[in-house]
């Protein structure tokens, strides 16, 4: 839809499910379409379940900003709402959402959904085009949101980074969503937009055949940055039910991918990168995203699966042997069951106050920004269709660099929304009809990037050779 007539017509419902054709000026249909669903008639094009946590505000305030931009690209309106247990505090939301932003939310849709009743998440999927679902740790509470979402025609979108709830979700639901024609796109904030766009990018833009990938990821903090608990807990449980990842995949996978011929050494766990002139320590939180959009390329589109390594990049060999023996540190007391309840119960104790149910403040994260460095290689010339891999080593190289504020909450409300709305304007454009996909299978072919520009972040080329 491009646009509307100056005259145009709307069907509602008056009462007892009969329908009548009302003519109505464009000029006032927009607000009209508006008060039916602040009303709670219609249907939204994007609802933000979880609105009220620590992350989910900041979502609200994203989808408040690019509604308003929205409103200015098509004649009709985007219409969103917010959704959780207690309409109290999703107004409360809302009333802080318009101090943040300047913009007015009256006619945003409230809805009361809950993850404890599944009856609240059918309703709530059943007025959506797309959920944004903020509320993990998605193990426990992401499986009864993607239900809903599939067997009530809406897709979903969702932050986690949980392996386990990630693959699992693609091994029980992927033919459901595609029967029901719906896209569940999990990963769609900082795990793991920037590896997954990246990636797109730089094959897109790549001068021959590409066959591996390194991300160093480097974050400006600020004093008092610290990471909500939130995130916290979704990783400890991750850690603590890693056991069952191997099941999954082998089930999810039946099939590995094919060993390059070329393989890339993997880098130690600390080591120094001398082109980029900084440490890496190994932290291969997308990885497991990243491999599964590399199946999707080598089973369905019959292309190349890409090698990728994923690092946190410091400026001192003490700064990368001190990630690692918190990371080590963490890893051990989320393991054991006794040590995971105490860093549950009293987190900043546990870590020293790096984590913080209050999380960090809005004045210390617009001082944190972070970038994305990908360095691919391979080779200038492409294969030959059919042909074997190249067993000689690469000759070409490019480097690919995503930026943006905040990595936790400012560019993960900014990548999470642009994957919403990419879904409800460009479906047309992810592959087949629906399914459980990666961002970098769902968005390939997307103008994705394009809108988290729009919004303040960059993925742009910097050296090709």
């Amino acid at each position: 839809m491009t646009g509307w007539n100056l005259e145009s017509s709307i069907i509602i419902p008056i009462k007892n499910n009969n329908w009548q054709l009302i003519s109505i000026q464009s000029s006032v249909l927009g607000q009209a379409i508006r008060n039916m669903a602040s009303a709670g008639i219609g249907h939204y094009d994007v609802v933000v379940f979880g609105a009220t946590g620590f992350t989910g505000q900041y979502v609200v305030e994203e989808v408040a900003r690019v509604a308003q931009l929205e409103d200015k690209k098509w004649t009709a309106p985007f219409t969103w709402a917010v959704a959780g247990r207690s309409e109290n505090k999703l107004r409360a939301a809302l009333t802080t959402a318009t101090k943040q932003t300047g913009l007015s939310v009256d006619n945003v849709g409230v809805i009361k959904a809950d993850v404890g009743d599944q009856e609240s998440l059918n309703k709530m999927a059943a007025q959506s085009t797309v959920i944004i679902n903020c509320v993990g740790p998605y193990q426990l509470y992401g499986e009864q949101v993607v239900r809903a979402c599939i067997e009530n025609g809406a897709s979903h979108i969702d932050i986690s980074g949980e392996p386990q709830f990630l693959e699992g979700m693609q091994l029980k639901y992927n033919k459901a969503a595609e029967e029901a024609g719906v896209y569940i796109v999990g990963a769609c904030g900082y795990d793991s937009i920037p590896a997954e766009i990246g990636l797109v990018h730089m094959i897109k833009n790549f001068k021959g055949e590409l066959n591996s990938a390194q991300m160093y990821v480097r974050v400006k903090s600020a004093s008092g940055a610290v990471i909500h608990t939130g995130t916290m807990e979704s990783a400890a449980l991750s850690i603590a039910n890693g056991a069952e990842i191997a099941t999954i995949r082998r089930k999810l996978f039946p099939e590995r991918l094919p060993k390059p011929k070329y393989k890339v050494a993997k880098k130690g766990r600390v080591h120094k990168n001398d082109e980029l002139g900084i440490w890496g320590v190994s932290l291969p939180t997308d990885e497991p995203v990243v491999y599964r959009t590399q199946h999707f390329r080598h089973s369905v589109l019959s292309q190349r699966p890409i090698q990728f390594q994923q690092f946190v990049g410091l400026r001192s060999f003490f700064q990368a042997a001190g990630l690692l023996i918190g990371m080590a540190y963490f890893a051990l007391i989320s393991y054991f069951s006794w040590t995971r309840k105490l860093l549950l119960k009293y987190p900043e104790v546990m870590t020293a106050g790096a984590f913080k149910r209050s999380g960090a403040s809005r004045k210390a994260l617009k001082k944190v920004k972070f970038t994305a460095t990908l360095l691919g290689q391979g080779w200038s010339q492409s294969l030959l269709e059919g042909s074997d891999q190249s067993t000689q080593p690469p000759d070409s190289s490019i480097i690919v660099k995503v930026a943006g504020p905040d990595p936790g909450y400012g560019a993960t409300s900014l990548m999470m929304v642009a994957s919403a709305v990419t879904i409800l304007r460009q479906n047309h454009l992810c592959p087949g009809r629906g399914g459980v996909l990666t961002p970098g299978a769902a968005f390939a072919n997307t103008d994705i990037i394009a809108r988290m520009e729009e919004r303040g972040m960059t993925v742009s080329v910097q050296d090709q050779k």
